[in-house]
């Protein structure tokens, strides 16, 4: 513990429910604030959290994606961040956890719409 939080030397956040809430937040933050806040710097993070350990970060990550590709707008700014984590995508399809491949299929309908 740090300063009394859960923090490894790598400066990674071991707290799972953290990740989950960072997750949902930054995707809301995308899709308000748009301007300042759907850029590739800021993608990756999603991305990244798309391979994590625990089901609740990827599902928050997969829900903070769909928020983002059901706008049209928005989705077409994404097309790097899609170009470069489509094949995750896809393959989360069938993740061991049933929910989070079900909600890979609705956000992968939704960059097909």
């Amino acid at each position: 513990m740090v300063s009394g939080r859960a923090a490894c030397p790598s400066g990674r956040d071991m707290v799972p429910e953290i990740r989950a809430i960072c997750i949902e937040e930054m995707g809301n933050w995308m899709q308000n604030y748009s301007v300042s806040f759907l850029t590739d710097g800021y993608l990756k993070y999603i991305g990244w959290t798309l391979h994590d350990k625990q089901r609740d970060v990827r599902l928050k990550c997969l829900k903070a994606l769909q928020g983002l590709y059901c706008s049209r707008e928005m989705a077409s700014r994404m097309e790097l961040f899609t170009s470069r984590f489509k094949g995750r995508m896809v393959a989360m399809v069938l993740d061991k956890e049933p929910d989070v491949g079900v909600e890979a299929i609705k956000l992968l309908t939704l960059i097909l719409q």
